[in-house]
């Protein structure tokens, strides 16, 4: 996949495009392509779930609209190369509009939502009777309530390892930054029901260094993003409002400020992960309750 990047710039210079535009081109469409690896997909998957979620990862990414939009119309460029040749089937123009330039809201879920999030799968789990599918539901329970407890992004989640736990402590290794942060007592026994519970359905699981493991194709594989994703789609489809990781996170971070009002934004910053002060302060202004809250 990576030869279409090069094949790309050597198609700019050849329609004479300035070094700086085929430089910042390539980045982004370098950027484009890591997106579609890390998350599994390729050019034979919907052209328009591929870019629908890219748009979510970049909303999510970048603070500065002026940048979201340069990469939207650099991916647009890129896109257009794919359909002359025929690698794509369709190049959804709405899709790729420019966003304006005025700060994009982020909603939270109210505390009946968030009641319905962190017990839907239990209740799945206590419904089901097949052995692989009561699983899921159990290791997808434990997911959840521990993005809801510290926060985590769904690239930290996949990259949860047993050895980055010690008692109620747990490591987060995130690129260069590491953070340490604590579980609660109620998720560290659901952990241990959940690793009891894998080791007895996957006995080769015991040598396993990553905590979340698929079944079929993947047993014994660590999930990836977009496993997370679709434990968050299957949440949407069923309870009737849209619930997304960054959702969960940002409904956290709010609550944590409205509760801790002398805490430091330094503290947040610490605890959250963000490797720019500036832009966790760009999310807290964005953070807004939405005016009619779902009773549940």
């Amino acid at each position: 996949m990576d030869d279409i990047v090069t094949y790309y710039k050597a198609y700019l210079q050849s329609i004479n495009k300035s070094q700086n535009t085929i430089k910042q081109y390539g980045i982004d469409t370098q950027q484009f392509i890591n997106f579609m690896k890390d998350h599994l997909f390729t050019f034979d998957d919907s052209i328009v779930k591929l870019i629908e979620n890219y748009n979510l990862y970049l909303a999510e990414a970048f603070s500065s609209v002026a940048s979201i939009n340069r990469k939207k119309a650099s991916l647009h460029h890129f896109l257009t190369f794919l359909r002359q040749r025929e690698r794509i089937n369709e190049l959804p123009d709405n899709l790729l509009k420019p966003i304006k330039k005025e700060k994009l809201t982020i909603h939270t879920l109210s505390t009946n939502q968030i009641k319905s999030v962190s017990n839907y799968w239990m209740e799945v789990f206590e419904a089901t009777v097949g052995l692989d599918h009561k699983w899921i539901a159990l290791r997808n329970f434990c997911i959840v309530n521990i993005m809801l407890e510290i926060g985590l992004k769904p690239s930290e989640v996949v990259n949860m390892k047993w050895g980055h736990m010690e008692e109620n402590e747990i490591t987060i290794i995130h690129g260069k930054r590491i953070r340490k942060l604590f579980l609660s007592t109620a998720n560290l026994i659901w952990l241990r029901v959940y690793r009891k519970q894998t080791e007895m359905l996957l006995p080769n699981s015991k040598e396993a260094e990553f905590v979340w493991l698929g079944l079929g194709n993947k047993q014994n594989e660590p999930i990836t993003v977009k496993t997370i994703e679709r434990i968050f789609q299957k949440l949407t489809d069923n309870l009737g409002f849209k619930v997304t990781a960054t959702t969960l996170r940002y409904t956290l971070i709010d609550t944590d400020i409205k509760k801790e009002h002398g805490e430091q934004l330094e503290d947040l910053f610490a605890r959250y992960g963000y490797s720019r002060k500036s832009v966790l302060q760009e999310r807290l202004d964005r953070i807004q309750k939405p005016p009619n809250l779902l009773k549940l």
